[in-house]
């Protein structure tokens, strides 16, 4: 999905031409698209007698006239713009150069000097960086895809990983198992708490008090994995 450039400063890594089209144009075209085809599909399904969201389709149906389906393709593309700047809001890019990295993501910036980083690797979606006591120092979601990053990461002389160097460490979270300190197993209760709640800024918040108390944490599922942090 993502390309580097080559710079004095160092390599940047962000969406590939082909990969900046389809996010910048791509959503927008679909929801045009849809917003035509729409209206026809939906009175097909209306003939048919289709069970499921049978009054929707009759609405959908109801968008007769080539003006409603362009009025309609036209709220669609708007949405589509929508999706795409949240998709570039949200997005990291990053540049790697031999003495530091700096992840721009939005209006934010976080640098890491070279010393600082202790691993980084992919996780799913998402470029993880950890020091060098194996805190979560960054997580997010680059614009570059993971061979592109691997390459860059690997060109400078970066501790590139192919996964989590820690994950057999992990186990998962008992409350009141009394396999942790109290305080730890507190902070653990309230980040589940946030978790489910969908706070990802208190969650995030929660597993800075964890590494604090030198514990790191992961969410598999609906449930919590802690592990002791590491240094390297």
């Amino acid at each position: 999905m993502g390309g580097d450039a080559s710079r004095q400063d160092g390599t940047v890594l962000t969406f590939s031409p082909a990969a900046r089209v389809l996010v910048l144009f791509g959503p927008a075209t679909l929801g045009a698209l849809i917003g035509f085809a729409l209206p026809m599909a939906a009175r097909w399904l209306a003939d048919v007698g289709f069970p499921v969201l049978g009054v929707v389709w009759r609405v959908a149906a109801s968008v007769d006239t080539w003006w409603k389906a362009a009025v309609q393709a036209a709220i669609l593309a708007v949405v589509g713009v929508l999706v795409s700047a949240e998709i570039v809001q949200r997005s990291t890019r990053i540049t790697v150069g031999s003495g530091e990295v700096r992840l721009r993501t939005g209006d934010s910036e976080v640098v890491l000097a070279r010393p600082e980083i202790g691993a980084l690797f992919v996780e799913g979606d998402t470029l993880v960086i950890l020091d060098r006591e194996s805190r979560q120092v960054f997580r997010g979601e680059p614009q570059a895809d993971a061979g592109v990053l691997e390459r860059a990461f690997r060109d400078h002389g970066y501790p590139w990983r192919t996964g989590d160097p820690f994950a057999d460490l992990y186990q998962r979270w008992i409350p009141e198992s009394g396999h942790l300190p109290v305080a730890v197993d507190a902070v653990l209760t309230a980040r589940s708490v946030a978790v489910r709640r969908k706070a990802a800024k208190e969650a995030a918040e929660l597993r800075g008090s964890l590494e604090k108390l030198g514990y790191a944490v992961r969410d598999d599922g609906a449930h919590q994995l802690w592990r002791p942090l590491v240094r390297s």
